[in-house]
């Protein structure tokens, strides 16, 4: 009677009802997990409705036997398991009227079996007449390097799939028939082909079938020369990573194209680029090395006549020259000095500058400052902020800059800085970004050397729940400001304020703030503002 009360009663469950209990799993490992229980729940896995295959979550689920001493035989073990879990669900799957939305394959590269040639190709071939709409098949590299294995071909079904919106395809090879055969992807939104060859007429056949294309990545496709692009009305946005091969020229025509995205990792250089008459191209960028050459970047003005928004992200350049009237935002990552770049943008309104990588491309700029300002999260040492000095001194225009910082800057520094003659630069606002008040003293010394606001702001990202450290704090920002003015002409309000405030709250001087400040600081910003100093400066500008 024991033995009757421990039988599987889940295993009882007809299949439908089983199968919604799986559609609860939170991953598709725990479904691989329950495929190798037993042939029965290997049976029930594969008549699952699936959305694609991944051979990684095979590995992450079938551990190598504690007994194995050979890699490649668990390897071996783990393909089969993968490939012949494949060949049963889509089997299965050819007569389930379901509808996939998504599909995805992710695959190891073949060793020349036909085999799983085979079972790849009717997977595919099933999904992708079922009218999926975003597909994605990617090839992982699984054996070393140098056995050079052939890449898998995609099937000619693919030219067929006229419901795909979104493609992705990853170190395999094209259709054969891509050249004769009618491409049907009259729906297709997005395009993405990486490790795949290609050549120039390959390109333009493809992308002259996509009538409502409106993005492009190419990663690193061997065999492209000619990037050639006309008469896509809805294409928006254009990434190319050059790889290995020589991109020669980049030559596009598409009224609608907002972003250029070019990536150079192997030290190839700024190829050609013809967008001019792209009249909505507001944004580019561009991350590799060397710096542009005098082809490449140097005149925006001519090359890219509409551009706003500029992203460069470089590598060991020695310096930097741009000009552009247009160009409103401008966003560095660099390991370069400020007193090498020289920059023409009588129009700039932000310039960021970072100099450890970190672009962040694909998304438009919801806004840009009505007054130019300039963000610093450079290198925090004497020279530094020697450089960043003699940078404000250009004819740059800023009235505001932000400075965040990671680490101090050195006492040693900080007099050496003090011993330099120089008259601090006027700003109109300065905000510093506080990742920790131990830090705080040496870098406001350095940046009121460096500048002299009429407004400061203080930001903490951390939780201060310290009250004497942060009122200390307070108080040494605020006599250092004040000693940059005349003291008993100059009044400081400090205004107080926070997400959980509805209202700011102001203050008419220092000691008002310290009485009434709340006891939990964490998270609040504190603004010390030169009274008599900012109405005299807001006169002048508007005069």
């Amino acid at each position: 009677m024991e033995l009757e009360d421990a039988t599987d009663r889940i295993s009882q469950l007809p299949e439908f009802i089983i199968h919604h209990i799986l559609s609860y799993l939170d991953s598709p490992q725990q479904l691989v997990r329950m495929s190798v229980l037993s042939k029965y729940w290997f049976g029930l896995s594969v008549s699952f409705p699936v959305s694609g295959f991944n051979i990684l979550e095979f590995y992450d689920v079938i551990k190598p036997s504690s007994r194995s001493s050979r890699p490649d035989k668990h390897n071996r073990y783990v393909r089969d398991c993968f490939f012949k879990y494949v060949d049963d669900t889509t089997s299965r799957f050819c007569h389930q009227n379901v509808i996939v939305h998504t599909f995805k394959l992710i695959t190891p590269n073949q060793d020349r079996d036909p085999t799983q040639v085979g079972i790849l190709d009717r997977c595919l071939g099933v999904f992708l007449k079922k009218g999926v709409k975003v597909f994605v098949i990617e090839i992982k590299n699984m054996t070393p390097s140098f056995l050079n294995l052939p890449k898998y071909r995609v099937p000619n079904v693919l030219l067929s799939a006229s419901s795909l919106t979104s493609l992705k395809i990853c170190r395999c090879e094209l259709p054969t028939s891509l050249m004769v055969d009618v491409v049907k992807f009259k729906s297709l939104k997005t395009l993405e082909l990486a490790s795949v060859p290609l050549n120039d007429e390959v390109i333009k056949r493809l992308i002259t079938n996509c009538p409502l294309l409106e993005k492009i990545i190419i990663d690193d496709c061997e065999g492209v020369k000619v990037f050639c692009v006309y008469g896509l009305k809805n294409l928006q946005e254009v990434k190319i990573e050059f790889g290995d091969e020589v991109l020669e020229i980049i030559d596009i025509d598409a009224p609608n194209l907002w972003h250029l995205w070019l990536v150079d990792p192997v030290k190839r250089g700024m190829p050609s680029v013809k967008v001019a008459s792209c009249q909505n191209l507001t944004k580019l960028s561009y991350s590799g090395y060397p710096s542009p050459t005098s082809e490449g970047l140097v005149d925006l003005s001519s090359d890219f006549p509409f551009l706003e928004e500029l992203y460069l992200e470089l590598d060991d350049p020695e310096s930097l020259e741009l000009s552009s009237h247009s160009v409103r935002t401008f966003e560095l990552c660099s390991d370069l000095e400020l007193d090498v770049i020289d920059l023409s943008a009588p129009n700039l309104l932000l310039f960021i500058f970072n100099d450890s990588s970190g672009l962040v491309s694909g998304v438009k700029r919801d806004s840009v400052p009505s007054k130019a300002c300039m963000e610093y999260g450079g290198l925090v040492d004497r020279y530094g902020f020697q450089y960043l000095r003699q940078f404000f001194g250009q004819e740059y225009w800023f009235q505001r800059a932000e400075v965040a910082y990671q680490c101090g800057i050195a006492s040693t520094d900080v007099g050496e800085l003090m011993r330099i003659q120089s008259s601090p630069y006027e700003l109109e606002h300065v905000e510093l970004y506080i990742k920790g008040l131990s830090i705080h003293e040496t870098v406001v010394d350095a940046v009121l050397w460096c500048c002299r606001p009429l407004s400061l702001t203080l930001d903490a990202s951390f939780a201060c729940t310290n009250i004497e450290e942060w009122s200390h704090i307070v108080n040494f920002t605020h006599e250092k400001l004040l000693q940059q003015e005349d003291e008993g002409k100059t009044n400081i309000q400090i205004v107080l304020s926070s997400p959980s405030f509805k209202v700011k709250k102001h203050f008419s001087d220092l000691n008002s703030f310290l009485t009434a400040s709340p006891r939990d600081l964490q998270g609040e910003t504190i603004t010390f503002i030169k009274e008599e100093l900012k109405k005299s400066y807001q006169l002048r500008r508007s005069g």
